[in-house]
């Protein structure tokens, strides 16, 4: 056995009580290897960096070791560096409740667990994947796949989105397309005849806009595979060309989360945490370090979002 370094832990929540059979994992950062054990009844855990069934790689004066403890939404971090003339070190570790993080919409933890195969880091201290991590870079992954499709996606139960919005007007074109996709009703569609100095918005001058009906003065393109595209079909009421000559309110959103849109959020938030992954050990000189290629995936990441975003919904207000 190499030189002992002893490191004692104790556990406790925020009132002060001992935690019987909590995992707690150290781990020495220059070699990477860590160890998991579980408090005793007093919330006490010991360790032996000099022990080479513990690190088998031992441990040198300015090594860096640190601990994690992840409990029923506490948690505790941690580290230390190994100063000369020390022979251990002893501490007690007082858990701190978690800051609720986002929640996911497009996948579920279990999901990316089942379909990537891993485990979280309170099954496998080694190898596993913080709860945490996994929600928030997924959350960051969904956000960024609803803005280049221009759809909400999640299993909201019916209970959709509504959107009020203006849309500036041309008074050669008739089809407007609306900005939150997809679009499952229109509330009230309005248009008016005056410019936008006479009447500037709807609110402050109700008079003067007039209220279309739905299948008679225009159409709408709606449901999951719809467009959001409006087209006014009654003459008399199509808008003249002005900034905000039609103003909507209406809902959107999907009944359900496409298959093909799960599996990419899942796969994207993955890649992105194998991402971090290899640039922390490039950072830090890993020899082994590599950073992946996702020339592959980004293309297959194009096709899909391309099959749900309509081409120039941007651009075709004008």
């Amino acid at each position: 056995m190499a030189t002992p370094y002893l490191i004692s832990l104790k556990i406790q929540y925020p009132s002060g009580t001992n935690l019987n059979n909590v995992n707690v994992t150290v781990r020495v950062e220059s070699t990477n290897e860590s160890n998991s054990k579980a408090t005793n009844s007093s919330g006490e855990v010991a360790y032996n960096l000099g022990s080479t069934k513990e690190f088998p790689s031992g441990w040198q004066v300015g090594d860096v070791f640190s601990w994690v403890v992840l409990y029923q939404g506490f948690e505790a971090y941690g580290s230390k560096t190994i100063l000369a003339q020390e022979g251990g070190y002893k501490r007690t570790v007082v858990l701190i409740a978690v800051v609720a993080a986002p929640s996911l919409k497009i996948f579920t933890v279990q999901e990316f667990l089942d379909v990537l195969n891993v485990k979280t880091i309170e099954d496998d201290a080694e190898n596993g994947i913080a709860v945490q991590r996994i929600v928030k870079v997924g959350r960051m992954v969904e956000v960024n796949i609803e803005n280049d499709t221009n759809f909400i996606f999640d299993n909201n139960n019916t209970s959709y989105y509504e959107q009020t919005e203006y849309i500036d007007t041309n008074k050669n074109i008739d089809v407007y397309h609306l900005s939150k996709l997809p679009v499952r009703a229109i509330t009230n569609l309005y248009t008016t005849q005056n410019d936008e100095s006479a009447t500037p918005d709807y609110p402050n001058n109700t008079v003067e806009w007039t209220a279309l009906t739905e299948n008679t003065d225009y159409f709408v393109d709606k449901g999951d595979e719809g467009s959001g595209r409006v087209m006014i079909v009654t003459p008399s009421y199509q808008p003249i060309s002005r900034l905000r000559g039609i103003y909507v309110v209406y809902t959107y959103g999907r009944t359900a989360v496409p298959s093909d849109i799960k599996i990419l959020a899942i796969l994207e938030t993955g890649l992105r945490l194998l991402g971090a992954n290899a640039l922390k050990n490039w950072i830090n000189d890993k020899s082994d370090a590599t950073i992946p290629d996702l020339t592959s995936f980004t293309q297959w990441r194009r096709n899909i979002i391309s099959a749900y975003k309509f081409d120039g919904i941007n651009s075709m207000n004008t």
